[in-house]
């Protein structure tokens, strides 16, 4: 039987507490599973809390280039 996209992404949310080692201090466990509730119905591997961290460091940077503008 297939699974819902949903009973499938509640299996792979880390629990509450799982911030990586090195994780910067303005990353919460609600932000990391948070992010992988919403991307991992587009990834065939589960998530895990580092790649969270890795995809919220990479927007940030995203968005402090952006801001710069032109250099």
């Amino acid at each position: 039987m297939k699974r819902r996209a949903t009973e499938r992404r509640s299996e792979t949310v880390p629990p509450a507490g799982a911030v990586p080692p090195g994780t910067p201090r303005w990353i919460s466990a609600e932000l990391i599973a948070k992010t992988i509730r919403t991307w991992q119905p587009y990834y065939d591997e589960p998530l895990t809390p580092d790649d969270a961290v890795a995809m919220i460091t990479g927007v940030g940077r995203l968005v402090d280039v952006l801001i710069r503008g032109k250099d």
